[in-house]
């Protein structure tokens, strides 16, 4: 009789303590939008970064991470950019195929165990989304407005005859002439602020259209990449050698874009300690310094 109650009573604070450490890891720590993010998953970081060797990982470091990928998360929610079953299948091969460092993917997979769920919502998605979020921003036409316009207003400038330089200047954009080589050719000045490899020989993705070009034509489309819009006409050419006149404008930059959108998202910190580390630790932190739009506490 005396064992039996003995082991009730050891049963009933082996229930109670896995029942106030399962209640602990559900405990909300921060608030993003409407994404919740919770004491289990700031545990789940704090261990990825030491799967990958960094010891001196923290909890605010974690939650730090974590408040920047649920902003990029709430931010594409609103503009419909989402994550499909598909997406995470297809990623999730691709990382088990092609992973340079195997030995740490499984050191992640063993912190996770059976949790796939979280697994996927913190390890995996967060990749996913930050590729199809600049995907969107790169091919918006609203978000670009201004700097298509002007493009648009350049190239009916020069299909009517004006000059390249004189039309470029009459619409307060970028014009440049420069040489480009059929095999490898360098990256052209305008594009060097992007690939900081810029001496890196590559095949000109303009080549192409230049083979279909004659000596003084202007290409009919306005070309568009993730960075630009191109107006393009070839001045000549001599062998491997396209001599080329180009009006172009920059797209507005992701991050000033980013930053906008990520003002409205409302962030609450609910920790206390957390909250205040991080307004220590990180000062800097562009969503911290946002304090009346963006970063606040219940007791804000």
């Amino acid at each position: 009789m005396h064992i039996s109650i003995a082991l009730f009573i050891l049963n009933s604070l082996t229930l109670s303590a896995q029942t106030s450490r399962a209640g602990k890891d559900e405990r909300k720590v921060a608030l993003v939008g409407k994404t919740a993010i919770k004491e289990r998953d700031v545990s789940y970081k704090v261990q990825i970064e030491k799967a990958y060797g960094n010891e001196r990982a923290t909890r605010e470091a974690a939650l730090v991470s974590l408040i920047n990928d649920a902003i990029e998360h709430e931010i594409a929610a609103i503009h419909g950019v989402t994550i499909t079953r598909e997406d995470l299948d297809s990623f999730k091969r691709h990382v088990n195929e092609q992973t340079k460092a195997p030995e740490i993917l499984q050191k992640v997979k063993v912190i996770f165990g059976d949790d796939t769920d979280s697994y996927e919502r913190i390890y995996l998605a967060p990749k996913i989304m930050n590729r199809k979020l600049h995907e969107f921003y790169s091919r918006s036409p609203e978000i670009h407005k201004k700097e298509r316009d002007l493009i648009e207003r350049a190239h009916g400038l020069v299909t009517a005859g004006k000059g390249f330089n004189e039309a470029s200047q009459e619409c307060g954009i970028k014009f440049s002439t420069f040489n480009l080589e059929e095999k490898e050719a360098l990256l052209p000045p305008e594009l060097r602020t992007y690939f900081p490899q810029s001496n890196t020989p590559m095949t000109d993705p303009l080549i192409p259209i230049l083979d279909t070009l004659f000596p003084g034509e202007i290409y009919r489309n306005v070309i568009e990449d993730d960075y630009r819009y191109r107006i393009v006409k070839l001045i000549e050419r001599n062998g491997e050698t396209y001599s080329v006149e180009v009006i172009w404008v920059k797209k507005r930059p992701f991050d000033e874009w980013f930053r906008q959108e990520a003002a409205n998202v409302r962030i609450t910190i609910v920790d206390p300690d957390l909250r205040n580390t991080i307004k220590t630790k990180y000062p800097g932190l562009w969503w911290v310094q946002k304090s009346s739009k963006a970063y606040t506490s219940q007791n804000d």
